[in-house]
């Protein structure tokens, strides 16, 4: 049962049972027994109801994107396209077969190009195939106060998200979108950042797809956070937080006093938990996740934490690192969802639909196929 269905029980019983106790309802009848009955069914519900998963999806990928990546000596032409790199059994031990090559897998065809029609749309309807809330849409636009939706790549890609979302949640399967904005690879001004937000809000603040599992307001969550100063953070809160539910990216050791403040929640951007080397990742989760919520909002409530979980993290080539979390077949996605259900969140973010570089990505390429959207998919129907 989903959080609407359990919050309209809910108040269906209490309205009974209110009805029941100052005697406007006879004890007897079939309504105060049924009354009775769907206040255990109530409890039961709001119990075990479960936090909505989103995953984080990237609007960047394009056929340039490929050739950036893939570099002048990979053989485009080739048919089937032949895998970049070898990696070891357990996802780790990257090894590029082409100079300048800096990935490990490839789409056919390098047919994965979000620029091409459908592509967005497909990958929405695979996600609801797999269970998913909706996509955490990682998105800036051009920082300007007169940006439109066809001004940039990012704000075409973010239209076709919205309107993919519509189409599918028009066909009886909603889908929702919470908004990640990108502002982590590259510091952003408080400016840019206000003239993206304020574009968002314009043009999507109202919009259907927009999810409202926290709150009334557009969800939206500061990628980055962390990396900015307390004067800056303030600046943008102020400005916002009335108008939308403002969640950190913040670490354990990051979060503080002004992350208190001027957030409402904390969804920390951990794409390279290791539940092997670091142990004691969990407990750490189950700290912040105890700071996040310690300090109550503005209007009395909660602060939500989102914990994350990831099938892996290997971004070897992309940066020269060492740096591995083994995949290990599904074991590793399994691993991070159940260690980090100790801390008992709010909801879920999935890192990543498609960051294909780094290597966290479940879109089914050519190497692992549908394997961790699978797994994600059986992770989410036997909570």
């Amino acid at each position: 049962m989903n959080h609407a269905k359990a919050h309209i029980l809910r108040a269906a019983v209490v309205t009974a049972l209110l009805a029941l106790a100052v005697g406007l309802l006879p004890a007897g009848t079939a309504v105060a027994r049924q009354a009775v009955s769907h206040q255990a069914q109530g409890r039961a519900a709001a119990a075990t109801a479960a936090p909505p998963v989103f995953v984080t999806y990237y609007l960047w990928w394009t056929n340039r994107h490929w050739h950036d990546r893939l570099g002048a000596n990979y053989p485009y032409t080739a048919s089937p396209s032949p895998l970049p790199a070898t990696v070891g059994a357990n996802g780790c031990g990257s090894v590029s077969k082409y100079s300048g090559n800096k990935l490990t897998d490839v789409s056919p065809g390098l047919a994965y190009d979000q620029d091409k029609p459908g592509v967005i749309e497909k990958d929405v309807r695979a996600a609801v195939a797999a269970g998913v809330t909706g996509f955490e849409v990682n998105w800036k636009g051009d920082g300007t106060t007169t940006q439109t939706p066809t001004s940039v790549a990012f704000n075409r890609r973010l239209q076709a998200m919205f309107d993919a979302a519509h189409k599918v949640t028009s066909e009886g399967t909603p889908f929702k979108i919470q908004l990640q904005y990108q502002a982590s690879a590259t510091m952003l001004t408080t400016s840019y950042i206000s003239n993206d937000l304020q574009y968002f809000l314009a043009r999507y603040g109202t919009d259907p797809a927009l999810d409202h599992s926290y709150s009334s307001k557009p969800e939206v969550t500061w990628t980055g956070s962390w990396k900015y100063s307390d004067a800056n953070v303030s600046t943008v809160s102020r400005a916002f937080r009335s108008k939308l539910f403002l969640l950190a990216d913040e670490k354990l050791t990051s979060w503080d006093a002004n992350a208190a403040a001027n957030f409402d929640g904390n969804a920390y951007y951990w794409s390279s938990q290791d539940p092997y080397r670091n142990a004691a990742s969990f407990g750490q989760m189950q700290t912040l996740a105890s700071n996040v919520r310690s300090t109550p909002n503005p209007d009395g409530s909660r602060k939500v934490w989102i914990a994350p979980f990831a099938p892996g993290y290997n971004p070897q080539l992309l940066t020269g690192s060492s740096t591995c979390v083994p995949r290990n077949g599904t074991q590793t996605i399994r691993a991070l969802y159940d260690g980090n259900l100790r801390s008992n969140p709010d909801g879920w973010n999935l890192i990543s639909w498609n960051e294909i570089a780094e290597g966290t990505y479940i879109v089914p390429l050519t190497r692992w196929g549908t394997t961790h959207l699978d797994a994600l998919k059986s992770i989410i129907a036997n909570r």
